[in-house]
């Protein structure tokens, strides 16, 4: 945590005057969380200037210091104030009270006695002593008796606090940012957190005595240098908070074990017809365990936050709020040319998807939902494509169930995560608009990225198959459009023998068209998006590029000889 985060905690760092040097310090009542925490102030001391200059006693000027006029040199004693001096007379000696005698020295001089000056010199000497003694043994010697200027600890000014204050009022703001209580609250919820429940730690002894032997540790001229540095560069010193993650984490657990509740989706009913809503919808909550953690740690290091929980709403996956029952997509492909076994084939395989939910974010497979094509499955013999001609197999008919559903979910704005097309076109959609499949080899899958659950019906007659699906519309009217690019008719040519003779019956007659071939193509497939109200087109983008093979013009032809024989088929009768 950087010291930034620490001013914003403890307040903003202030200014402050210098203390008066002559008053005595005074601690201050501060709030841990008031903004106007600073130590109280101190008066600038005035510098003293001549005029307040202190004077020694009796009269000092320079012409004192000279001889005056009439002083005898050598230091002897003037004889009169200004007067030149004169000599001694027998009658001087007379007029003495003690004559022939000097008077003694106290009389002659006023002035210390020298045993006071020898004693005043002695403890002189003695400070002097003892002071260099401390300097040199580098032990804590102060130039005041508090903090010295420009000294933060956590971003509290110390400026002016005893070491015994300053400490005291680090240790109480700590105790109180323990103790200072948050309500977190979400609707009628509440609970209340403080770092001590976390048991939070702060340790700032070390650094107040880093802060406090500044300007008092070290030689005088150190402790100046570090004094007159700290007015430029305040000193800074931060301590970074510690908490118990685990009782955090279970803190957090706590809230969110009463905050969570499952979304509740609308109860739907699929009807015959198309799907019912029976239940509406029910919103769950959710709370955001990283966002609140976060939360909770700036409240430990700076005590500032958002105590409003960070509760998401979640949405159900079928919401009755905004769903619509309407039909949303529909497409059918003519079965008219298919027998009776193939057109089974593709009821079979479309009955597997009739009544389907696909929930937002379902991922759909053809062939998982379907399962393989077998007779115990329901399937039944019928024509299928096998490469450039027509075979029998077991599941004939089910590419047209696939591409019925295709198509469908176009339509309903579904993505389309696996599609393929057939070798060679088919009679029942446009090219590129189909979609082929083959148990463990081509499969149709589907995904649902609306945010709405779709609900599909599938109805197979003697005339049509038909893909219906239910639910909301997408934002635009999606339609898949087929571009032929390259097309040409085939000219392969295969024989299929008459064994009836119905059509051609003497091997030396023209052979006779039974199915003409698909031709060669080459085609893209569009995807275009249609304004709902407008009908007007918003977008277009080709999703695919499908190349076909030609197919087989298939021809009867006789096997009955002129002479009454029969041809023998070297190979069996081919199908196709």
């Amino acid at each position: 945590m950087t010291s930034e985060r620490y001013y914003d905690y403890y307040g903003p760092r202030q200014t402050y005057s210098p203390p008066d040097r002559y008053a005595a310090p005074r601690r201050a009542q501060m709030n841990y969380m008031d903004a106007s925490r600073t130590p109280p102030g101190y008066g600038t001391p005035r510098r003293m200037n001549a005029e307040y200059a202190p004077r020694r006693s009796g009269t000092y000027s320079q012409t004192s210091r000279r001889p005056s006029q009439g002083q005898r040199p050598g230091g002897q004693r003037p004889s009169g104030s200004g007067a030149p001096p004169r000599r001694r007379t027998p009658n001087d000696a007379r007029r003495s009270p003690t004559p022939n005698r000097r008077p003694a020295a106290a009389k002659r001089r006023a002035g210390i006695p020298l045993a006071v000056k020898l004693g005043i010199g002695a403890v002189l000497l003695g400070a002097l002593i003892f002071g260099g003694v401390k300097l040199i043994g580098g032990a804590r010697t102060s130039m005041t008796e508090t903090f010295v200027d420009n000294v933060y600890v956590n971003g509290v000014c110390l400026t002016g606090y005893t070491h015994e204050d300053g400490v005291q009022l680090m240790h109480d703001l700590r105790d109180q940012w323990l103790n200072t209580s948050y309500t977190l609250t979400f609707q009628d919820k509440s609970w209340d957190f403080s770092p001590k429940l976390v048991n939070a730690q702060l340790d700032m002894d070390e650094n107040l005595e880093r802060a406090w032997n500044l300007g008092h540790v070290g030689d005088r001229a150190t402790r100046r240098e570090i004094v007159k540095g700290l007015q430029q560069v305040p000193a800074e010193f931060t301590s970074e908070p510690t908490y118990d993650e685990t009782a955090l984490d279970d803190f957090v657990s706590e809230i969110a074990a009463a905050v969570n509740v499952a979304p509740i989706d609308a109860e739907v009913t699929l009807t015959e017809l198309k799907p019912v809503i029976t239940q509406p919808s029910v919103n769950g909550f959710a709370l955001d365990e990283d966002a609140l953690k976060a939360t909770l740690v700036n409240l430990i290091e700076t005590g500032k936050g958002d105590t409003n929980l960070p509760v998401n709403e979640v949405q159900p996956a079928i919401a009755s709020d905004d769903m619509e029952m309407d039909e949303i997509a529909k497409f059918s492909t003519d079965v008219t040319f298919r027998g009776f076994d193939s057109r089974s084939n593709v009821r079979t395989a479309l009955n597997h998807f009739n009544m389907l939910t696909v929930y937002p974010g379902d991922t759909i497979s053809f062939n998982e939902v379907v399962g393989p094509r077998t007779e115990a499955m329901g399937f039944k013999e019928a024509p299928e494509y096998a490469g450039s001609k027509e075979e029998m197999g077991i599941g004939g008919g089910v590419c047209q169930a696939s591409t019925t559903l295709y198509d469908a979910m176009v339509q309903a704005g579904m993505t389309i995560i696996e599609r393929h097309n057939h070798t060679m076109t088919v009679s029942y959609v446009e090219p590129s608009q189909d979609a082929a499949v083959n148990y463990g080899k081509k499969d149709f899958v589907f995904r649902n990225d609306t945010g709405h659950a779709i609900y599909i019906y599938t109805n197979v007659t003697k005339e049509k198959a038909t893909v219906t699906v239910y639910g909301t519309r997408p934002e635009y009217k999606y339609v898949l459009e087929s571009v032929i690019k390259q097309e040409s008719k085939s000219d392969v040519i295969g024989y299929q023998d008459d064994l009836s003779g119905k059509y051609v019956y003497y091997t030396t007659d023209t052979p006779v068209l039974y199915k003409e071939g698909h031709g060669s193509c080459h085609s893209e497939g569009w995807l275009v998006s249609y304004d709902w109200n407008t009908q007007q087109e918003v977008n277009r983008v080709q999703v695919s590029y499908d190349m076909y093979s030609a197919g087989v013009n298939v021809y009867w032809r006789g096997i009955h000889n002129p002479d009454g024989t029969t041809t023998t088929a070297t190979e069996p009768p081919s199908q196709f």
